[in-house]
């Protein structure tokens, strides 16, 4: 429902963006009907004055009429569109209503508790869907002791600073993840990505790997290993994987880092 309500009501905002620039056009749009009709495979445009009752063919515009012609052609195109935009946005903002009021994630968010312990939900509400995620346990990576103690505001014990960083900006804004969470690969392989994304609206899982020695040949090589590990499990960097970089001269920047999440996590 998120993404479909985020998406309408964006389209609501351009709409309105596009209906007042119109009706701005329209104050200073010319009065009476422009007429085309074509003579000879040429087009000839007529000037019909609303005042003018006896005329209803008009009056013929000449060359150096031509920019008024222009004006009366887009303010008749202007109109329908005004037109179009009123009730599109109209219609956009009724069905919202009603998809709303038909969510059938609301079934299990307005049954009691108790009923919800005992029924198997075909639908699960997303904060249901997020809670049932993040219980599921799992044995992630072993940190080493020779990894300084550094905690998120969860709770949990990251490698760096960069990452406590990321893992916190998740948290502030309400992302579901799972730090170093065992991902199994075809071969036997198993990658334990920095942080598992849950998309909530698409109820998918997505891989965001900080890489934080990039200045580093060696490490740089490993990055690449595991990045081709990665494609060759169908896992592709923009679709369903995500990296953040650093070197020793440029660290996480972290005024985008808000951006970035939100963009990743639609």
């Amino acid at each position: 429902m998120y993404l479909l309500q985020r998406n309408l009501l964006k389209e609501i905002h351009d709409l309105e963006i596009i209906e007042q620039k119109t009706r701005k056009r329209l104050v200073d749009a010319p009065c009476g009907g422009l007429r085309i009709i074509k003579k000879r495979d040429k087009p000839e445009f007529y000037y019909v004055d609303p005042n003018i009752k006896n005329n209803p063919n008009g009056k013929y515009m000449k060359k150096s009429e031509f920019e008024l012609v222009k004006r009366l052609a887009q303010r008749d195109y202007d109109k329908k569109i005004l037109d179009k935009t009123e009730k599109r946005i109209k219609a956009i903002k009724k069905f919202l209503l009603q998809y709303e009021k038909t969510d059938l994630k609301q079934v299990y968010e307005n049954t009691s508790k108790l009923r919800q312990e005992i029924i198997d939900a075909s639908v699960l509400s997303d904060k249901e869907y997020v809670k049932r995620w993040l219980e599921v346990p799992y044995e992630g990576k072993v940190i080493p002791e020779n990894v300084g103690e550094i905690y998120t505001e969860r709770g949990e014990q990251v490698r760096s600073k960069s990452e406590k960083i990321i893992a916190d900006k998740l948290y502030m804004l309400g992302v579901p993840y799972k730090y170093e969470h065992p991902l199994y690969l075809d071969r036997n392989i198993t990658v334990y990505p920095d942080f598992t994304i849950l998309q909530v609206e698409k109820k998918q899982e997505i891989y965001l790997e900080h890489f934080g020695r990039m200045d580093d040949i060696d490490y740089v090589e490993k990055v690449m290993y595991k990045i081709q590990t990665y494609e060759n499990n169908g896992i592709y960097l923009g679709v369903n994987l995500f990296f953040t970089f650093e070197t020793s001269k440029k660290p996480l920047n972290i005024k985008k880092l808000d951006e970035f999440i939100k963009r990743i996590i639609v």
